[in-house]
């Protein structure tokens, strides 16, 4: 069954001269998998997971069991965060089951449906910080000091799709190697790069 988030990044890849090719079902049945095989001309270059971020349907699910003129709504934590963490996490555990020592640059494509969430939410999950016009504030480190403060760094690349934002990339630099090798694939210069 195609997934439509698979396919965007799917697309993307093959925009870049790369096949994102799907484990088979046998492989899926045997257990855990990333979405894809990245395969580059002289063979498997990274493996690739798509995690979809949809919207927050919190408020909706709050008006639809109200009454009519009841007011809904109060203060809640913000969700994205964990929900970044919760995809860092589970991405990591498709990987190792097929990547454990790292020996392949692992990729991590996220889609954004949720405009509430952006691509500085996903930075403030990987440093701590929170990025604003005066600097950045190291507000965030109990989700990037959490369960995710060792398995981010074995993700090298993380692609962010949004629908109503450009593409951007994201490169953990955490691997000299695999640094470079996804650099050169998705076309960046790797002097250029800035780690976060």
């Amino acid at each position: 069954m195609a997934d439509p988030d698979e396919d965007k990044i799917a697309a993307y890849l093959v925009d870049h001269g790369l096949s994102a090719e799907r484990f088979s079902k046998e492989e899926r049945r045997a257990g855990k998998t990333p979405d894809f095989r990245v395969v580059a001309q002289n063979g498997l270059a990274a493996y690739c997971e798509v995690k979809s971020i949809a919207r927050d349907k919190w408020l909706d699910r709050l008006f639809a069991k109200a009454a009519p003129g009841e007011t809904v709504g109060g203060s809640r934590g913000d969700p994205i965060f964990n929900r970044l963490t919760d995809d860092i996490h589970t991405a990591i555990q498709q990987f190792d089951a097929v990547n454990p020592d790292c020996a392949t640059p692992n990729i991590l494509g996220l889609v954004n449906h949720d405009r509430s969430c952006g691509f500085l939410d996903l930075l403030a999950v990987l440093t701590g910080n929170f990025y604003g016009t005066e600097g950045t504030h190291p507000i965030y480190r109990q989700f990037s000091e959490g369960r995710i403060k060792d398995e981010k760094s074995r993700i090298h690349a993380y692609i962010w799709l949004d629908e109503f934002r450009p593409t951007r990339v994201l490169f953990s630099r955490t691997h000299d190697e695999h640094h470079a090798t996804l650099c050169r694939l998705l076309g960046f210069d790797d002097k250029k790069t800035q780690k976060c």
